[in-house]
């Protein structure tokens, strides 16, 4: 049966991470241009959040689609961090689409 070694996990782990913090630094740059009515601005930060959150979920769904064909991975904390971090960035962009709208509204 294939193995995946902790380092090769740990490396999908920071590349998840990565691609989630920069989702989330730009879903509050564009929420702050909502504030200012900068709806074109605030728009193409979402865009750009999108990107990077499609990218950490790429790199997650590959990595449990090999769990699921047989391919062996240790316990990560690393990589349960990663997890938690790529949902609630998701969730964080809900939630700021939702205030973007209401500051269009206004």
């Amino acid at each position: 049966m294939e193995k995946v070694n902790l380092e090769e996990l740990a490396l999908v782990s920071m590349n998840v991470i990565l691609h989630a913090g920069k989702a989330r630094d730009y879903v509050f740059q564009a929420v702050d241009k909502a504030s200012k009515r900068e709806f074109d601005e605030a728009d193409q930060l979402m865009n750009e959040a999108n990107n990077e959150i499609v990218t950490a979920h790429k790199a997650q769904t590959k990595t449990l689609q090999k769990e699921a064909e047989g391919v062996e991975f240790p316990f990560s904390p690393l990589f349960a961090h990663a997890q938690d971090t790529m949902m609630t960035v998701k969730s964080e962009m809900n939630i700021m689409r939702e205030i973007i709208k209401l500051y269009k509204r206004l």
